[in-house]
Order: C-alpha cells, then structure tokens, then sequence
C-alpha cells in the first residue's frame, strides 16, 4: 500500500468519525461529544480533568475561583479560548463532574454571566 493510499484511508475514516461524532447525543453524552467536537486525545481530556481537579481543591482549602487564572489554565494546557472553554464547562456540567467548580466559575461572573451559562448560574449562595 503506498502512502498516498495510506493517507486516503485515514482522510476517509476521520470523516466518518466526524459524521458518527455528529449523530451522538450532546444532551446524553456531553464528554464524548466534547472530545470529538474538540478533536481531543484521552491525553487531552486528562489534562482537562487535571485542571478541573486543582481548581477543586483549590476552592475545597478556602479558595477564590479566578476567571482569568482558569481560562489561563486551558489555553495554556489546551490551547482553549474563552469561547471554547464555554463547551468544556457545559459539557463537564451536563455530565455531573465538577460541577462545584463549573458554579464558581459561572457564579464568579457575578450577576451577568453569558446567557450560555444561565442554567449553572447557582440561584442562592
């Protein structure tokens, strides 16, 4: 098989991965369609939990949520924007996992956090 051949196969078989991604159910399987969305490896989602877990315990010991340290943390670790970083916390959200740091996150916007994030917005303190 030469490579031009090779290529062609692993072209294909990445589309239809794309296709199969975009009929999973975002509502059902927020990580899985997170990761596909994303082009993410499992090194990938495990530096995603990584950051999740020290801003856990960093809140867990009395600490503040820091938009701009957090959002640093992704792009630096996953070359993640604000914007791609709203689909990483709905997602992480949508599947019950740190949830208590997705809320100081939103809740640390104060009263006006982006309308994507009205459904984490904690209603009492």
């Amino acid at each position: 098989m030469t490579m031009a051949e090779m290529a062609e196969i692993i072209e294909k078989l990445a589309y239809h991965v794309s296709l199969i991604g975009e009929t999973i159910d975002y509502e059902k399987h927020p990580i899985e369609a997170l990761i596909l969305s994303m082009n993410w490896g499992r090194e990938d989602i495990d530096k995603a939990h990584d950051i999740f877990e020290r801003w856990d315990q960093r809140l867990e010991n009395g600490g503040a949520m820091s938009t701009s340290e957090f959002e640093s943390d992704f792009n630096r670790e996953l070359g993640i924007s604000y914007q791609g970083l709203k689909s990483v916390i709905l997602a992480f959200y949508r599947n019950h996992q740190w949830t208590n740091v997705c809320e100081a996150y939103v809740d640390a916007f104060g009263t006006s956090p982006s309308i994507e994030y009205h459904s984490i917005a904690r209603r009492e303190r």
